[in-house]
């Protein structure tokens, strides 16, 4: 057990002044940043220095004689100066450095399964070059996508570790942004069992889940400077401190502590409710019977081990892959739509940018009809009665209709083939008709030699043998 910490011992340094603090509360949770409320008092000449022109750097230290032991390190937030009978007195807000993380709001999705937890955390941390962060969530592939709407860095990774129900522990006592992600194994060595503690439990349903060990607290007040977030022993039971709170009590520096089981430790999953309703727009890059990759406007990505596939919204699908399916190509324009906070609940639709002026003779025209038209003039029309299939921009089509008739039309003079290796039938049932017509000329011939050629007024036959009945 250390010595305790008097007011006489602590020194406030703001920049290169040092201020002697009467003062002090020093607050940390897990998933916020360290945060520090000071009084303290300097001579009256540094007033204007520490407002206009000392740097906004704080940090807090308790004189151990042979050594300084760092108690806070930040940045100032607020800071008020005030004369006071030849003095200056100095009221002073900071927080931790982790606060730098928690400015912007960005937009990036991440669309490789194959990474990893800690790929992806390291890689939000690698534009925080004086950070140090230790993980201690399974390094496994995160089989889904991750999406950062609207979100601070800070707050998508405290998202984020609450895949794995861990949290962000920022050291308060370290300098620049450092951070423990989840809980070590490591245990602080303690010798607390002889001190005063209470014991709380939060007994309320909601906690229910996480089992008895999950509802208790022990609060412990004790002279040694641990940080948020580490294993200790106390009465032999391991316990992690998952609440501080230090504050000058009669001149002593006096640190609370809350001691939680692993089990109070554990952060429940939850999303993004920002993300609810948004689309995020790109293009198809591949596609996979019922399911497309995309290329997405805010990729964090450039290159994908894994690529995420998502479900597209097709005009009519069937889980055993039969069906209708109206699948896009790649190039195509899509919009990737989140109906809830949950990423893993997103799915591709179709994209469809700019304005349209169809003719009257256009199908798009007419809200009535129910048409599926390609590109390339490809379309299947439900019209009134039957269904009519079309190429080349309506320029042939085959019509079948409810009473079973066919009807095929070519326009524009073209040909119209029907080609068979075997024979070709034209068969009815009893007393039906087969019937031909034509504007000019029906031509009927063979590879032999055999024409039957009918005019308006004329039907010619020729072959080397004609046999009449």
């Amino acid at each position: 057990m250390t010595d305790a910490v008097t007011y006489g011992n602590l020194q406030l340094m703001l920049g290169e002044t040092l201020l002697s603090v009467y003062q002090l509360n020093i607050i940390e949770e897990p998933g916020k940043h360290g945060r520090m409320y000071a009084d303290a008092q300097t001579q009256e000449g540094a007033k204007d220095y520490l407002l206009y022109e000392e740097y906004g750097e704080v940090a807090l230290y308790a004189d151990r004689g042979e050594y300084l032991e760092s108690i806070f390190q930040g940045i100032v937030t607020r800071m008020e100066v005030a004369a006071k009978g030849g003095r200056c007195e100095i009221h002073l807000e900071a927080v931790t450095r982790s606060y730098m993380m928690d400015l912007s709001e960005l937009d990036f999705t991440f669309q490789d399964t194959a990474m990893s937890s800690h790929q992806l955390l390291q890689s939000v941390m690698q534009f925080y070059p004086d950070s140090q962060a230790l993980i201690f969530v399974p390094d496994a592939p995160l089989g889904q996508i991750a999406v950062q709407y609207q979100e601070t860095d800070w707050a998508f990774l405290n998202r984020m570790l609450s895949h794995y129900g861990a949290g962000i522990y920022p050291d308060s006592a370290m300098p620049g942004i450092c951070m423990r992600m989840g809980l070590m194994d490591d245990s602080e060595e303690t010798d607390w069992d002889a001190l005063p503690y209470t014991v709380m439990r939060d007994a309320a349903p909601k906690g229910e889940e996480k089992g008895q060990k999950g509802q208790m607290c022990y609060i412990v007040e004790a002279d040694d400077i641990l940080p948020l977030g580490v294993k200790t022993v106390f009465h032999g039971q391991e316990l992690y401190t998952g609440g501080i709170c230090r504050h000058i009590r009669q001149g002593i520096l006096v640190n609370e502590y809350r001691l939680y089981f692993r089990e109070g430790m554990e952060i429940s999953r939850y999303n993004n409710p920002l993300l609810c309703g948004v689309s995020q727009y790109g293009t198809v890059t591949e596609v996979r019977r019922n399911r497309i990759r995309a290329a997405l406007e805010n990729d964090a990505l450039i290159f994908c081990d894994d690529q995420y596939f998502y479900p597209y919204s097709t005009v009519a699908a069937s889980p055993d892959g039969s069906g209708w399916y109206c699948m896009p190509k790649p190039g195509d324009p899509v919009r990737i739509f989140f109906p809830s906070g949950d990423e893993r609940e997103g799915y591709a639709v179709s994209n469809i940018e700019g304005e349209s002026q169809p003719g009257q003779d256009s199908p798009i025209s007419n809200p009535d009809l129910k048409d599926i038209i390609m590109p390339d003039g490809k379309g299947v029309k439900f019209i009134a009665g039957g269904i009519e299939v079309c190429v080349g921009d309506f320029l042939g089509d085959i019509m079948l209709t409810d009473d079973g008739k066919i009807q095929m039309k070519v326009k524009k003079e073209k040909d119209l083939g029907i080609y068979s290796e075997g024979a070709v039938y034209f068969m009815t049932e009893e007393d039906g008709m087969i019937e031909a017509s034509a504007g000019t000329q029906i031509q009927i011939k063979n590879d032999a030699g055999g024409e039957i050629c009918m005019t308006d007024d004329t039907v010619r036959i020729e072959a080397s043998s004609i046999e009449n009945n």
